[in-house]
């Protein structure tokens, strides 16, 4: 799975489970169960590539070249979120 993690051109959403790290120029955007990962209720974490604004989980790292814009509704998550856009 590293490898579609690592091209460029991915757009997708992958599912990885709760605590791993969060690769390079991904965010968090959602929760999810998931079989393959322990424990029980969301213990995988919904991520992707980050387009020009995106509302992201607020643990969800940020990636360089954007900014927090403000806080947000994400929703399915009990927690506000952010706003976040690309700084150019």
């Amino acid at each position: 799975m590293a490898e579609r993690l690592d091209n460029p051109k991915a757009r997708m959403n992958r599912v990885i489970c709760r605590g791993a790290p969060v690769p390079d120029g991904w965010v968090v955007v959602g929760e999810h169960h998931s079989p393959a990962c322990p424990g029980d209720g969301a213990n995988a974490w919904v991520i992707k590539r980050p387009g020009r604004r995106e509302v992201v989980a607020a643990g969800s790292p940020v990636p360089a070249g954007y900014r927090k814009v403000r806080e947000t509704a994400v929703a399915g998550a009990d927690a506000p979120g952010w706003l976040i856009e690309r700084a150019d």
